[in-house]
């Protein structure tokens, strides 16, 4: 009989207990240190939303057809219209900010602005920003480009190349109008910039966009060249036509905001659609007619929003916001839908850079018929007014004498007074309403407009971010026939900054990252023949640090 047994039996658990308590430590030590590692960049530990996908040619197709689509399709839409697009390399060696400095304020944050009327002349933009010599040779071609205006021009284009934050409206992908470029990616890569893309629309005419539907003209030589000219190629067709950031910043927290619909584009637009029958024949007047007016789109308004990292800057960043309103409405729904993105914004603490294509007319755009002139003069008091003037008053004539008074006063300046019938300025309470609007923070938008901040000198209201003349704004949109300026222009591009001041207005306030010297380029987009885009480009300079003096002194 063994008096003293073995004790492996007692020592097998408390080896395996200690083996489970150092292994436990480990694993402990090991997820703390992976739990602790974002810590140091916990922003850069947020995935950015993955890039929705397009749809096929044939869901475009189906869409053409729905106002309200189902399922997976409806799904996919919706994915298209509220998830933005991004690119942006933050270590990317090439991708460095210009960060000019101007004589007076330092290193400055240049924002450009840009309506590029969907990317037609996409070679003569690219140069613009990014080929000036390429550029000159293409305006040198123009006859009449005199040297004053070409030096103009290369200042202009001198500007344009050191612009570090860029704001796109109307810029196409896969459309056959553009020959099927993704405008925006292409641009960010020849500029070496970041890019996030907004869908605003997803165009799909069955006739003019998509050829799925035929139609035919009565000359067999013209209806041929027409079937050549609707011809699609359905694997490079997208049908995007949206709005962009560009930026030489690191882009983050990118999204899209949809604003209050005005104007519902499919609907209304397909019931300008004839219901078209097999081999039925048009007019190549009522065909052109057609292509024109009508648009048929799913989407609508919207701004697109996105953090740039600036370590310059307090907050580190600052908040870019490209908005397009509403152009078919009156002036009342575009006040709507500011208000709505103002809410939106409320809560942003970083400075913010509020641009793009406002549509301020100071009319009202949406499509009419004889009925609805018919009907608006009945519910419009002001024109009663106006009648029982011209009827009862023994001088109610002059009312008519007012007309040409009335129009200069809001002549390339939806922002000026405005007093219902005598002073009419419709768009006015637009602005009123950003210039009331306080974010969180107390900051607000610098309406200062001081001279001293402009080139030329010229004051009043948001003259320091938006070019003034002798007269208004300088127009930032013109038809190809304004005669001679006296109808046809519009100023409907708009800065708007919020720096680091709690009065729009009063003078003495911070001027770090204030809007200074902004300059709008008509001598540039008209440099050559047709044009560049049917808007010009717009440039503005934000200090990064506080300027030296109150005011600046001028640019480089």
């Amino acid at each position: 009989m063994n008096r003293h047994p073995r004790k492996t039996g007692t020592l097998a658990p408390i080896l395996s207990l200690l083996c489970a308590l150092v292994f436990g430590l480990v694993a402990s030590s090991y997820a703390t240190e992976e739990k602790s590692a974002p810590a140091a960049d916990a922003h850069s530990a947020v995935a950015p939303p993955e890039n929705p996908e397009l749809l096929s040619f044939d869901e475009l197709v189906t869409l053409s057809g729905t106002a309200k689509p189902e399922g997976t399709l409806a799904a996919r839409l919706d994915s298209l219209l509220n998830t933005p697009f991004v690119q942006s390399e933050k270590t990317a060696a090439d991708i460095a900010p210009r960060r000019p400095d101007v004589r007076g304020l330092g290193t400055v944050l240049r924002v450009g602005l840009w309506n590029i009327e969907r990317g037609l002349n996409f070679e003569l933009i690219r140069a613009a920003l990014g080929d000036r010599d390429e550029f000159l040779r293409l305006a040198t071609a123009q006859p009449g480009l005199g040297l004053q205006q070409k030096a103009m021009v290369e200042s202009q284009l001198a500007a344009l190349h050191d612009v570090d934050v860029l704001i796109l409206n109307e810029a196409d992908w896969g459309m056959k109008r553009t020959e099927y470029r993704d405008v925006t990616r292409e641009l960010a890569a020849a500029l070496h910039m970041n890019y996030a893309y907004g869908a605003e629309f997803v165009e799909v005419d069955p006739i003019f966009d998509l050829g799925s539907e035929q139609v035919h003209l009565p000359d067999a030589q013209e209806d041929q060249r027409l079937q050549e000219d609707l011809r699609v190629d359905k694997d490079r067709y997208h049908g995007l036509h949206g709005t962009a950031i560009l930026s030489r910043y690191p882009l983050e927290n990118a999204r899209i905001f949809r604003l209050p619909v005005c104007y519902d584009w499919y609907a209304n637009e397909y019931k300008a659609i004839s219901k078209l029958e097999v081999g039925r024949r048009w007019s190549a007047q009522k065909l052109f007619r057609e292509r024109v007016e009508r648009e048929l789109r799913h989407g609508g308004r919207m701004a697109l929003i996105a953090d740039i990292s600036v370590p310059d800057l307090p907050t580190g960043r600052a908040t870019v916001v490209a908005a397009h309103l509403e152009n078919k409405c009156p002036p009342a729904c575009r006040k709507r839908q500011m208000q709505a993105l103002l809410a939106d914004l409320k809560e942003d603490r970083n400075p913010v850079l509020l641009a793009g294509d406002f549509n301020t007319t100071s009319s009202d755009n949406t499509p009419t018929s004889i009925r609805n002139e018919i009907m608006s003069r009945i519910t419009d008091y002001k024109f009663w007014i106006g009648q029982a003037v011209s009827y009862f008053h023994p001088l109610g004539i002059f009312k008519y004498a007012l007309f040409p008074v009335r129009y200069f006063h809001g002549y390339n300046d939806p922002s000026a007074f405005h007093l219902p019938i005598l002073w009419d300025n419709r768009e006015r309470p637009l602005f009123g309403t950003m210039e009331k609007f306080r974010f969180t923070d107390n900051h607000a938008f610098d309406f200062r407009g001081e001279q001293d901040r402009t080139a030329p000198p010229r004051s009043r209201t948001l003259a320091d971010s938006n070019q003034r003349t002798w007269k208004g704004f300088v127009p930032t949109y013109a038809f190809n026939r304004d005669f001679g300026g006296l109808v046809g222009r519009f100023k409907l591009d708009w800065i708007l900054v919020k720096p680091f001041i709690d009065d729009p207005r009063r003078a003495g306030q911070s001027y770090r990252l204030a809007p200074s010297f902004p300059v709008t380029m008509r001598e540039l987009n008209e440099a050559v023949v047709d044009r560049v885009s049917d808007h010009a480009p717009m440039t503005v300079d934000l200090p990064l640090t506080e300027p030296a003096k109150s005011a600046g002194q001028g640019q480089p």
